[in-house]
């Protein structure tokens, strides 16, 4: 027993000290790193020449009739299909064979899609946004609360600027689960505000100030026409709500001259706008 193992040792070491072995270790090292500088190079110059390319082409779809929104849908989807190219040229040139190829990105994309469950929701609603046309790039829009204009629709999510010149990411899965309001879809809008003004004060007065006030901008539309009414017996204030229409490219512009002209032509009739106060009367009781 001792023979054979002393046998075995031996002809492991002989296999060893091969020198073909190291040969044909050290030519398929070689090869590997050559490869591998291969696989970089391509990577690389392929990354190098779509930079060079992308603006060429940004500029000719801009010309051309297809929607902003669904060129950068298509962009992001392009982006990621390009990377995905690369690496599978890549472990073909390492020597990876087409069917460990196959089953890999077959096993790998049931492990992404339970693990990515909700981006796959997300790049079903980015479609759907697309499809429907529930609002492309530009439009003012509501999402989740965000006020503001599509500056972008990808694959997974909406990009939103708002007024404040914050870029705010919302889900595509969330959109189209929840209220999206697209302000854009049509050419006129409502403006409204509500304006508190004193107990004493005569409210045709007060009405004819701020509906002359809102009449007298040029921006503001004459049909539907301007008109006010009382909103609310408020604690400290009669609520007044004062409504007009313009269109969607002048409502802040409105919506802005309008707020800083309230309280000067209020003034004007000597209306007040009262404060948030509170009245205590005290009865004397004689004991």
């Amino acid at each position: 027993m001792e023979e054979k193992s002393q046998g075995f040792i031996k002809e492991v070491l002989n296999h060893l000290m091969d020198k073909n072995i190291f040969v044909n270790f050290t030519v398929e090292f070689l090869f590997f790193i050559i490869k591998l500088f291969i696989c970089i190079g391509i990577y690389y110059f392929a990354l190098k020449i779509i930079k060079k390319i992308a603006p060429i082409y940004n500029k000719a779809r801009e010309e051309s009739v297809i929607d902003p929104s669904l060129r950068s849908f298509i962009r992001s989807i392009l982006y990621v299909g390009l990377h995905a190219t690369l690496i599978t040229i890549c472990l073909l040139i390492m020597g990876v064979k087409e069917s460990s190829l196959l089953a890999f990105f077959g096993t790998f994309g049931i492990g992404v899609g339970l693990a990515l469950k909700d981006n796959l929701s997300n790049f079903a609603g980015g479609i759907i946004v697309l499809i429907f046309k529930t609002y492309k790039v530009g439009d003012e829009v509501n999402i989740s609360g965000e006020v503001g204009y599509v500056h972008d629709i990808d694959i997974f999510s909406t990009t939103v600027r708002t007024h404040n010149n914050d870029l705010v990411i919302v889900p595509n899965g969330s959109i189209v689960s929840n209220k999206v309001i697209n302000y854009t879809k049509t050419p006129i809008r409502r403006l409204k505000f509500v304006i508190g003004v004193s107990y004493d004060a005569d409210l045709d007065v007060a009405r004819e100030a701020l509906e002359k006030l809102l009449r007298d901008n040029s921006l503001v539309l004459a049909d539907p026409p301007v008109y006010s009414h009382v909103d609310a017996y408020a604690d400290s204030s009669i609520n007044i709500a004062l409504k007009g229409w313009t269109t969607n490219e002048h409502y802040w512009t409105v919506y802005k001259e309008t707020l800083n002209g309230i309280k000067g032509a209020l003034d004007r009739e000597n209306i007040s706008i009262p404060f948030p106060q509170m009245d205590v009367h005290l009865n004397n009781v004689d004991k």
